[in-house]
């Protein structure tokens, strides 16, 4: 049943909320904040992001966008039949590209940037499901190991002249709502869910206790984190610190896998289903106009081969349908992410490792206890490799 609830959670997550138009907790956007992005990008520019960043397949996005000659038009909400006009670069068409393409300063020396250290950890890691432990070892959680990373980054890009800023600082939320502040939405959508089966108590609370805490930690502590990032940090980029894991060949009976890799992630892949929201389509927009793909991918590949040749790992290849691959570089991956979509700026998503691995766990272990174990540390060598990516895209 436990196994069921989850994909059903995930399945449903931002299900119910189509008539309203917007995602779980997501605003009604507002579409005359993008009047100031008005003839600031070519035709063939916009057709070109869309098609190779944020939106490969057409099908995805032709009942939401329609491109002109003169303009583009955006379906502003999925109930009406109201449209968004945006008007192209016309001066710039000659060029291909409009000339006002977004970057950031060529030097750290100077730039802001926010180290997001993924999930919350520490307490809180059971309940993310980012939390496991194997024969009596200490657990091993994602929250406290990105946190670990974050820090360790601090001084050394300050060396550099950069200026570093915590999203969190401790191992703890950062959104000041708890699950059960959504107990009234979990409690709407377990009914829509149940139906005919709502009078199953024991389901039913299941449900309600699961929704709330999923809108707590996957929904809510984004959202809380993105205000931060863009209302006070304001950084000229965030890096998104994470450490992947890979399916259990046996749940039951957990063993270590083989498999240790990494890959880069990047926004973009919009799924047909997913710009069926009016807040996602438009974040998708005003990440497009926004230009910052240039810098995330530029960043993202560079941060890949650095990871490659730090830590000797391979790198990941998706297979299904939401994710598109990015360029030239191995490793370099488009996904549509909230934390990679409603961060105002560039952001590089990075999600080395495999916790569960044969190779990874062991000296994940060593650092939790505190011991040196054979080979360089987990935290240091993860840092290394940020560190020589950063180094290499700017040129220090």
């Amino acid at each position: 049943m436990g196994r069921y609830l989850i994909y059903l959670l995930l399945g449903f997550l931002f299900s119910f909320d189509s008539d309203a138009g917007t995602t779980s907790l997501g605003e009604v956007p507002r579409w005359s904040n993008l009047d100031h992005l008005q003839n600031t990008i070519t035709r063939e520019e916009f057709s070109h992001l869309l098609d190779t960043v944020y939106c490969p397949r057409p099908q995805w996005w032709s009942g939401w966008i329609r491109i002109g000659e003169e303009k583009v038009s955006i379906r502003k909400f999925a109930q009406r039949d109201d449209w968004y006009d945006l008007y192209f670069n016309k001066e710039a068409k000659a060029h291909g590209f409009s000339a006002n393409t977004k970057s950031i300063s060529p030097s750290l020396s100077g730039l802001t940037i926010a180290l997001d250290p993924g999930h919350i950890g520490g307490d809180w890691s059971a309940m993310e499901r980012r939390y496991f432990s194997l024969h009596g070892d200490q657990p091993v959680k994602e929250g406290d190991l990105a946190l670990a990373v974050a820090q360790n980054l601090v001084p050394a890009l300050e060396e550099l002249g950069a200026i570093p800023m915590l999203v969190r600082k401790k191992n703890e939320p950062v959104t000041q709502n708890r699950p059960e502040h959504f107990h009234e939405d979990a409690k709407q959508w377990a009914e829509t869910v149940l139906g005919g089966d709502y009078n199953d108590t024991e389901k039913k609370n299941t449900l309600i206790r699961e929704r709330q805490e999923l809108l707590f930690y996957r929904v809510d502590e984004i959202r809380a984190r993105a205000h931060l990032i863009n209302h006070s940090i304001k950084p000229d980029l965030v890096i998104s610190i994470h450490f992947n894991a890979a399916p259990w060949p046996d749940a039951e009976k957990r063993k270590l896998v083989e498999r240790n890799d990494h890959h880069i992630l990047v926004n973009g892949c919009y799924m047909g289903g997913e710009l069926a929201y009016d807040d996602q389509r438009f974040e998708m927009i005003w990440r497009l106009l926004n230009r910052w793909s240039v810098v995330e991918q530029g960043l993202a590949e560079s941060l890949s081969l650095s990871f490659s040749q730090v830590t000797g790992m391979p790198t990941f290849s998706y297979k299904g349908p939401n994710a598109q691959k990015i360029g030239e570089v191995p490793g370099v991956w488009a996904r549509n992410l909230l934390a990679n979509r409603i961060y105002g700026c560039p952001v590089v998503f990075l999600e080395p490792y495999i916790a569960n691995s044969l190779a990874t766990y062991p000296r994940a272990q060593n650092w939790i206890s505190g011991k040196k174990g054979e080979g360089s540390c987990l935290i240091e060598e993860y840092s290394e490799a940020v560190l020589l990516g950063l180094k290499n895209y700017f040129n220090q």
